[in-house]
């Protein structure tokens, strides 16, 4: 453990030093005589090149919907593409280093009759496990052919019986290429006194794995001015696995100021592979903060994670994730 109180320490030292970098930006960086320093000349020219990048993308964007519906878009429509990068590194109790790297993209196609959108990602969320989508740290995804996906989304602005709907179908870049298709659904209910419930369910195919399924449900509500409470539980189903997966999450968001925030969370994970049985737990927290403007953000969550087959022992983790976006 000795190990994980040094990063978290120096972790939090970098932390405080990008976050008191990122105050003083949001403030006139210069006095009549003086020159920026060179961090801020730094920020200002990414700065730069990021909104040239975004305001390239939304271009591109706005020509592929004019080629499909031969108009251009209302003048006034805010075009909501966009490209987000994240990278994320976690630091392990044992000495060891994971690292993520993920992409994705939308193109917004107001014009098309459906109102479609292409979307790109450099990763399929059911090839990971619910273990590994539900918990903070990293586990070396980078960005490759074989595991990037394209398509289409279709989501209607009309309901069906409160329920809001959406569909994708697109390939997947392996040789052959794969095919696949999603749907799904999501409905808020009805308010159970200060609780508000809501429920997805998502179906999906892909010609190499065949079909899956994502029930969950969630409940929330607010606890005083500064706190919300929140309790996910999820079930899922693939096909080639022949069992379910199942996990509960229990949340409270503390909203520090307009920029920054806390997350506690304590959860636990259950299959029915064998038998009906509980497979793992963790507790962790989360600490995210809107670092510069509203493109990029910084997230660090440090872990204590307990499985069955490593005997129930605490294994600890520090993670950082920055997440940058490209958009209008």
């Amino acid at each position: 453990m000795r190990l994980i109180t040094r990063i978290m320490v120096g972790g939090l030292g970098v932390l405080a030093g990008i976050a008191a970098y990122a105050d003083e930006s949001q403030e006139p960086a210069t006095v009549p005589g003086q020159h920026p320093n060179f961090l801020l000349r730094t920020f200002d020219s990414a700065e730069k090149t990021r909104d040239d990048w975004s305001a390239r993308w939304v271009s591109f964007a706005e020509q592929v919907d004019r080629y499909f519906s031969k108009e251009d878009a209302p003048a006034d429509y805010t075009n909501e593409s966009y490209l987000k990068l994240q990278i994320r590194q976690s630091f392990l109790e044992e000495g060891g280093v994971e690292s993520d790297v993920r992409l994705r993209a939308k193109f917004d196609l107001p014009n098309t009759k459906r109102k479609a959108k292409l979307f790109f990602s450099s990763d399929d969320e059911s090839d990971r496990s619910l273990e590994n989508r539900v918990r903070t740290g990293s586990s070396g995804e980078r960005v490759r052919k074989d595991d990037s996906l394209t398509g289409l989304e279709f989501a209607p602005d009309s309901e069906w019986h409160r329920w809001k709907r959406s569909a994708r179908v697109g390939i997947k870049f392996r040789a052959p290429l794969v095919p696949f298709a999603k749907v799904r659904m999501r409905r808020p209910f009805e308010k159970w006194g200060e609780w508000t419930p809501e429920f997805q369910q998502e179906f999906w195919w892909f010609r190499d794995k065949g079909w899956g399924e994502t029930s969950e449900f969630q409940l929330g509500r607010p606890v005083g001015t500064a706190f919300h409470l929140r309790y996910v539980t999820v079930l899922e189903f693939e096909d080639q696995n022949d069992f379910f997966e199942n996990v509960h999450v229990l949340s409270l968001q503390h909203g520090l100021s307009s920029r920054e925030s806390l997350e506690y969370r304590v959860g636990a994970f259950a299959t029915n592979e064998f038998d009906t049985r509980l497979t793992a737990y963790f507790t962790g927290m989360s600490y995210s903060k809107r670092v510069y403007e509203d493109w990029v953000f910084l997230t660090v969550s440090p872990e204590l994670f307990f499985a069955r087959d490593q005997g129930w022992d605490a294994d600890a983790s520090l993670t950082f994730r920055f997440d940058v976006f490209f958009s209008n």
